[in-house]
């Protein structure tokens, strides 16, 4: 089978300011917590959540939190190395909703 390749073009921006990683793909936004402990793992990828869903929905923190525990969800992401990583899924399609009249 051939060899395929694949180019990739970043761009470096100073804004936001972002204190973990975050990740966007066609699904949903993805922040991202490591720690040695998986609690705190997790704390900082559903803190580094509730800031995205404020800057990216202009929620505020206390509306995030109560909409994250619907919509967010919370997955380990590894568990080797000395270090644990939890991740905060949130879907694009979560925060659509229907008006009923």
């Amino acid at each position: 089978m051939p060899t395929r390749g694949a180019e990739l073009t970043l761009t470096v921006r100073d804004e936001p300011r972002l204190r973990s990683p975050i990740a966007w793909t066609p699904e949903a936004w993805i922040t991202f917590g490591l720690d040695e402990d998986l609690d705190e793992a997790a704390a900082a990828a559903v803190d580094a959540m509730l800031e995205l869903m404020g800057r990216e929905h202009g929620l505020e923190r206390a509306d995030a939190l109560a909409l994250a525990s619907l919509v967010v969800d919370l997955r380990v992401t590894q568990l080797v190395n000395g270090v644990v990583g939890a991740h905060a899924l949130l879907r694009h399609d979560a925060l659509r909703f229907t008006r009923i009249a």
